[in-house]
């Protein structure tokens, strides 16, 4: 057993990118801070896979969204690493039994446009409801409402139209050279991580918080807690005295939803599709997969599973995702694709127990739950990672954020401490 190394003033649970940039801001204020992460790495649910192909892999998190305004893609560009910045587009979708001439894929692609924009004019914080019955009438409605499951992670059916408008809306989705989530560790190989530590319990009663791990226990002035909302929803950590009611709901109306990932590389003499291509494919009712081609300008393809789909091929168990996704690819190149394929590997993060899926939606009526969860508990027990951040939930540079939030709370708190 790794003995704990110090006596902090902060214990930061959880070593995601809400974690790593909270104890970096906290650390360059002179507090001392320890970051304790159950996983055996850092990056938490941004984590990049440098060994499965030739080319990196983000297993979670991989793209600087909203960029134009994503503080991550600023700091990108301060150090000189490249982005990439194709714009990704329909070329083939396939839609219940159809499969869509060029004409009709350029009506999905201004069908997916008009859906988000009534979406968001829809919006009403005093009447919340599904975003499935904000979803304007189309031949393509029920192929395209599952890209809000993609984004979200939640189903139309159960995801809420004033969480979705509250998100900031802004230009460019881009990649980062050598995979988002190397670019994370990279940004924070300064902050000392104790790894294969999980937090079992955190006791906030006293005038120090008492935080319970695998490793011993330690104690602190304050303890910021970083796990998803699926980890808070188990209850694989212990609280004393328990969460305040407020903060339960809050949970609940969060659910951890899910996005799983197949990664595809191909035989490099394979060029049927390049980067930015993007295809759909959409055989049945519940099952959808979004298949983006030449990552990195490479042969590695990625296909997208969320939601309610994503949950059932994870139970069907371990290659069930990557046969829809190999189906999809038959569909659009013919049965001899498979003979291009070189390697395949796929995600299963609603069975990761220290993640419980992949981000949070928010219930209709749940979007409020998201101040409610940031707020802090008697200036001792702090909360920050994406489902805290109404503009920026479900991101990486949101968790990113968050983590510069909680800092500049706990500084705040600890100076009205020595005010006296």
């Amino acid at each position: 057993m790794t003995k704990l190394p110090c006596t902090p003033d902060v214990i930061v649970v959880g070593a995601g990118a809400a974690g790593l940039s909270a104890a970096k801001s906290l650390r360059e204020a002179g507090v001392v801070a320890l970051v304790l992460e159950a996983a055996d790495h850092i990056g938490g649910r941004c984590v990049t896979d440098m060994t499965t192909f030739a080319t990196p892999f983000d297993r979670g998190g991989s793209w600087l969204h909203t960029a134009a305004i994503n503080p991550l893609a600023r700091r990108a560009e301060a150090l000189g690493i490249p982005l990439h910045k194709t714009e990704w587009d329909w070329r083939r979708v396939h839609a219940l039994g159809h499969d869509l001439s060029p004409s009709e894929v350029a009506a999905y692609r201004a069908y997916q446009e008009a859906m988000w924009t009534d979406i968001h004019a829809s919006a009403d914080p005093n009447a919340d409801r599904a975003i499935e019955a904000a979803l304007p009438g189309s031949p393509w409605r029920e192929t395209a409402k599952h890209w809000v499951t993609m984004h979200l992670g939640g189903n139309a059916d159960a995801a809420s139209v004033v969480d979705s408008a509250t998100y900031a809306e802004a230009e460019g989705d881009w990649l980062v050279e050598g995979g988002l989530g190397a670019f994370i560790a990279q940004l924070h190989a300064d902050v000392p991580v104790q790894c294969g530590c999980s937090v079992t319990s955190i006791d906030y009663s006293g005038p120090r918080a008492s935080v319970e791990t695998t490793q011993g226990t330690v104690q602190a002035d304050q303890v910021v807690l970083t796990v998803s909302t699926g980890v808070l929803a188990a209850e694989a950590i212990r609280f004393d005295p328990g969460l305040p009611t407020e903060k339960l709901t809050a949970i609940d109306g969060l659910p951890n939803g899910l996005l799983n990932k197949v990664g595809i590389e191909f035989d490099p003499a394979w060029r049927e599709a390049i980067l930015g291509d993007c295809m759909d494919y959409h055989p049945t009712e519940a099952e959808f997969c979004t298949l983006q081609f030449g990552f990195y300008g490479s042969t590695l393809a990625v296909g997208f599973v969320g939601g309610r789909c994503a949950d059932q091929l994870e139970i069907d168990g371990a290659g069930a995702a990557t046969a829809l996704c190999r189906d999809a690819l038959r569909s659009f190149f013919g049965s001899d694709v498979d003979k291009r394929i070189l390697r395949t590997s796929e995600t299963a993060w609603r069975s990761n127990t220290l993640t419980v899926g992949s981000y949070s939606f928010a219930k209709p009526g749940g979007a409020g739950g998201r101040r409610v969860l940031a707020e802090p508990i008697e200036d001792r027990l702090f909360f920050a990672g994406e489902a805290t951040m109404p503009e920026s939930y479900s991101t990486v540079h949101g968790a990113y954020l968050s983590g510069q939030r909680v800092a500049r709370e706990i500084l705040e708190a600890r100076g009205r401490r020595a005010a006296g």
